[in-house]
């Protein structure tokens, strides 16, 4: 009987490889996790600044809340007292009583904030409860370790 010849099985398949070089691979998923990285960094600094904000912009909407409903003597409490100097109660209270509509907020957007050691600034615009829009713009100071205006403007005027 002769004997029979041998084969060998096939080498198993390689791999399969997605076709991309591995440095390029590298490349791609350290340029991911830096954009991912960028993105958590600056939602992370949007939530401080909004955190650093909320004190200012509570004040700000005590005092729209005060001056729309005619308490212009609460309203004016949120002043600081440099500006209690240039605007006092009487000049004030006349003032906005002549102008209430631009008191009388249904909503606020600040699209800019900032805070530093010496106060704030929240600039955007006021949807008044008539319907238009308008820019607005606060400065605060803090006073006894309460926030205080130092100058606000509503509308273009």
């Amino acid at each position: 009987m002769a004997a029979q010849p041998t084969y060998a099985p096939p080498p198993p398949p390689a791999p399969p490889t997605s076709g991309i070089p591995a440095p390029v691979r590298w490349i791609g998923l350290g340029c991911g996790a830096l954009l991912l990285l960028a993105i958590v960094a600056s939602a992370l600094f949007f939530l401080f600044i909004r955190k650093a904000t909320e004190g200012p912009e509570q004040t700000i909407q005590a005092f729209l809340t005060a001056a729309g409903s005619g308490d212009f003597d609460t309203a004016h409490g949120y002043f600081s007292e440099d500006l209690k100097k240039v605007q006092p109660l009487s000049e004030f209270s006349s003032a906005a009583a002549a102008h209430q509509q631009l008191f009388q907020v249904r909503d606020t957007t600040f699209n800019s904030r900032s805070v530093t050691l010496k106060g704030a600034e929240l600039s955007g615009t006021v949807t008044l409860t008539a319907g238009p829009e308008l820019p607005a713009s606060f400065k605060l100071t803090k006073e006894g370790g309460q926030w205080r205006l130092t100058s606000y403007q509503l509308g273009n005027g």
